[in-house]
């Protein structure tokens, strides 16, 4: 079930929310167990208070059986020892080994570890070790294969009894086991500080432990239980702070100083889609009502366009942009590269070709080269239409009447670049777009605070991508593929992970592999090379050519991912396929496909681990970008989308949104009812969920608008 964001009579009293006073913070050095040593160490950790050490959470947990001296142990059974280790010897053969002998003063055993070479320089004499496996006997020493292993401080107390342990991120000079002891010291200290949140009916309804126990538990749990009824309390909270500082955002959002109306009737309707040559398909139909509807309504438009590689986001941009002037506004597009700007800039003047629309490119480059015109048709006016990296950033740059803001791959600019240029305008409407398919899981979260607009199909006539995977000794069948499509004329890009090779000898970057294609398998071909430290101009030149069919291949970094519109392009070649995400993978795949004739995708990689294999299967799998974002976020996890710091919202310290998908559907339906039934949280049960809202948000509030 989806929630509706509860309306507001009024905005809400942020400033009052923000004077709800918060406790005086117990700085570290003042706590039982901590010297200056260690105080340095903490705040190396980024614990420089009690609370911020209350947060500290461990990162794993771990049973632990009791430890048994050596010269107890018992043949056939799992135990657990520690010792010294005294010698250390890699044995190569049939079945090369890493072995160690420890001593822990009763007697000796022997740890072997088959195929071992990478503990070579990680275990060696004087270290002592924790080691957990079956043991064996071989001539009354005692042996463990493959033992469980951790290097344990020497102030580490044995463990006499078994007992369940949390395992905290530590430091070469701060062990776990010493943050342990320092939070168990100092934890009913802190717990004095944890206030209840919520009502007991919430808590019953939820099945949520309360908050002091959480805490309590989640750093000293008797057991798996208690250890996953703290975590799923903590996270909650979290969650549910984050939703309510959306819905906030939004309110304060459509509390503002009205927006420009921009009046849209069938005549200018039809007049603009006249402009592009071709019929809209359904779903950018439905997106453009959709912002009919938005920039009619004299409140500012937050609105998030997504659509696969190829929708048509730009010719729905297009359209927003020539609504607005129209109306007698300017529009700008703000995009993160130069590379983008350019080819945005290239689409948008075909499209206008003919037009009275006076169209602009702004970048540091062309600013330089105008000598201040460009400035003056900004801020007079003459310039309606502007694409621009972040040079339009810039203080000294003015608009004249800027009525609307697009964002294309807003994730790329930070939040405050963002609020820069809204801030340009009287509170423009606000368009962002994005051919990186956010899952629903991170709609819901992130962009609470905005509305989704999702361009679920392709125009007619893209062509299928086929999409192979081929290991590095099959990689002459790919560029017999490129020299076959060179040959009919079309073209192809080569994308490498680096533009320089990194010491490793099996990495590949783009300089080397320009020069050894040339020279090689791709002999004979027009090559050309692209990559970010390029110089502008030769940047511009090298993707002109290919783009005007002056070059049969693109060797070029990820520069290319978004953006490049090459029609003649059938071919997109990655090289080490597994170095790159699978959203970046399947952006680069789109870059073919978009003209008449059938496209390949070709990814080359001898995958060595499970979540590389995963990501070049689901390639395979399926064309369709959503699915490849669920699966993406099931792999790498919500920071390979967009981040909270590019949002402007705090970061989780537990809340994994690829795993609390139900969890976060509760908080949000839970933030929506209370501020249904009491908007400035002002009621006494509420008091502390809004001192926690005013120290999360401080700051940070106003910038959620931004998106």
């Amino acid at each position: 079930m989806d929630v509706s964001i509860p309306a507001n009579p009024r905005p809400i009293d942020v400033a009052a929310m923000a004077d709800f006073p918060g406790s005086t913070e117990t700085m570290i050095e003042s706590l039982n167990g901590i010297g200056p040593a260690r105080a340095k160490e903490l705040r190396r950790l980024g614990v420089g208070t009690l609370t911020e050490l209350l947060d500290y959470f461990p990162r794993r947990y771990q049973f632990e059986a009791a430890e048994c001296p050596i010269a107890h142990l018992k043949p056939n059974c799992v135990q657990v020892i520690r010792g010294t280790v005294t010698a250390v010897d890699y044995i190569v053969g049939r079945r090369p080994r890493f072995e160690a002998t420890i001593d822990d003063s009763s007697a000796v055993c022997s740890l072997v570890w088959f195929n071992g070479a990478y503990l070579r320089p990680r275990i060696h004499p004087g270290l002592l070790l924790r080691c957990k496996a079956r043991v064996r006997f071989f001539k009354g020493i005692a042996q463990m294969s493959q033992p469980k292993w951790e290097i344990i401080a020497e102030e580490a107390e044995p463990i006499a009894d078994s007992k369940f342990r949390p395992i905290y991120p530590a430091s070469e000079r701060l062990s776990s086991e010493a943050i342990a002891r320092i939070i168990e010291q100092n934890i009913d200290q802190a717990l004095e500080q944890i206030d209840e949140w919520f009502e007991a009916a919430l808590l019953r309804q939820r099945r949520l432990i309360g908050r002091r126990e959480a805490y309590r538990r989640i750093h000293l749990p008797l057991n798996w239980d208690e250890a996953a009824q703290a975590r799923r309390r903590i996270v909650y909270d979290e969650l549910m702070l984050m939703q309510l500082g959306l819905i906030l955002s939004k309110r304060l959002r459509d509390g503002r100083l009205s927006a420009p109306i921009l009046r849209i009737d069938k005549t200018l309707d039809e007049r603009i889609c006249r402009r592009f040559g071709f019929a809209l398909t359904a779903a950018q139909r439905r997106a453009t009502f959709d912002i009919v509807s938005d920039v009619r309504s004299g409140e500012p438009m937050n609105r998030l366009l997504q659509g696969d590689v190829g929708s048509g986001k730009t010719v729905v941009a297009l359209y927003a942009m020539l609504a607005a002037v129209a109306n007698r506004m300017q529009a700008a597009l703000l995009v993160p590269t130069e590379v983008l700007a350019e080819q945005h800039y290239l689409t948008l003047s075909s499209l206008l070709r003919g037009s009275a629309v006076n169209l602009e490119l702004f970048t540091g480059r062309t600013r330089r080269q105008s000598g201040g015109k460009l400035l003056e048709g900004l801020s007079e006016g003459r310039t309606h239409i502007v694409v621009g990296t972040q040079a339009l950033l810039q203080p000294d740059i003015e608009f004249a009447n800027l009525g609307l803001v697009v964002a294309d791959e807003q994730h790329r600019l930070g939040v405050r670049q963002r609020a820069t240029l809204k801030d340009k305008g009287q509170a423009p409407h606000y368009l962002i777009m994005t051919a990186t398919p956010i899952p629903r899981t991170l709609a819901l979260s992130y962009f609470a605070d905005f509305d989704v607009t999702v361009i679920d199909e392709l125009p007619p006539g893209r062509q299928p991508i086929h999409t192979r995977w081929l290991r590095t000794d099959q990689a002459l069948q790919a560029y017999e593929l490129i020299r076959a499509e060179a040959a009919a004329g079309r073209q192809a890009y080569i994308v490498l992970p680096q533009i320089e090779d990194d010491g490793l000898d099996e990495s590949r970057g783009v300089l080397r592999e320009f020069d050894r294609l040339g020279k090689g398998p791709l002999s004979g071909l027009r090559l050309r090379m692209l990559h970010g430290q390029m110089s502008t101009e030769d940047k511009q030149r090298a993707m002109t050519e290919f783009r005007d069919g002056g070059a049969d291949v693109l060797v070029a970094t990820t520069v290319i991912e978004v953006g490049i519109d090459v029609p003649n392009a059938t071919v997109m070649l990655i090289d080490q396929a597994d170095r790159f995400g699978l959203s970046q993978l399947h952006q680069l795949r789109g870059r073919v496909g978009r003209g008449k004739r059938p496209s390949h995708c070709l990814l080359i990689s001898d995958a060595a681990t499970a979540d590389a294999e995963a990501r070049l299967q689901a390639m395979m799998k399926t064309p369709d970008g959503f699915a490849i974002a669920e699966m993406d976020l099931q792999l790498r996890g919500p920071g390979e989308f967009f981040g909270t710091r590019q949002h402007g919202l705090p970061e989780f310290k537990l809340a994994d949104l690829s795993q609390e998908m139900a969890l976060l559907q509760q908080a949000r339906e839970d933030a929506a009812a209370i501020l249904l039934r009491d908007p400035d949280l002002v009621a006494p049960t509420h008091r502390h969920l809004r001192g926690a809202l005013a120290r999360q948000f401080a700051g940070v509030l106003p910038l959620g608008q931004i998106g």
